[in-house]
């Protein structure tokens, strides 16, 4: 980021895109768990930058979500395209 004005633009596409994800529904609980086993053994599962512990333990690195959330919405995917659609 170069500057305050892309920080903000990004942030504000993240908060729009966490928005369509929640508002999506719920996947079914399978579908959640499946998510999550291939995140766990993704190579960026767990922010080691991360201040926040759950970030830490929990986090993507590449999208810096708190995955055992985001599984859980219809609409949310893997920025690398690792869950099956």
């Amino acid at each position: 980021m170069n500057n305050i004005k892309d920080w903000l633009i990004e942030k504000t596409y993240r908060v729009k895109e966490f928005g369509v994800a929640i508002t999506s529904g719920f996947v079914p609980d399978d579908i959640a768990e499946a998510r999550y086993n291939v995140c766990k053994d993704c190579e960026y599962y767990g922010i080691e930058s991360s201040g926040n512990s759950l970030m830490f333990e929990r986090g993507c690195e590449i999208c810096y979500c708190y995955l055992p959330a985001k599984v859980l919405f219809k609409d949310s995917n893997c920025p690398k395209d690792f869950w099956k659609k």
